[in-house]
């Protein structure tokens, strides 16, 4: 009796592992796909504030 209560208990832990481990590789992927809008976003906004201050002061650099 003692042997089948644990065998139980190891079947549990095992579903435990592989659930985390599914909502693990989940969270992950929406990490990644936030840090790449993030990335993005970011380089979007810098060519914008580039283009901007060369529009307003490329005249120095150009003879």
């Amino acid at each position: 009796m003692k042997n089948k209560r644990y065998a139980v208990q190891l079947v549990e832990e095992a579903i435990l592992i592989s659930v985390a481990l599914v909502v693990l590789t989940l969270v992950m992927g929406g990490v990644e796909s936030v840090l790449n809008k993030v990335s993005q976003m970011t380089s979007s906004l810098w060519e914008t504030i580039s283009k901007s201050i060369e529009d307003l002061f490329g005249f120095l650099w150009k003879w």
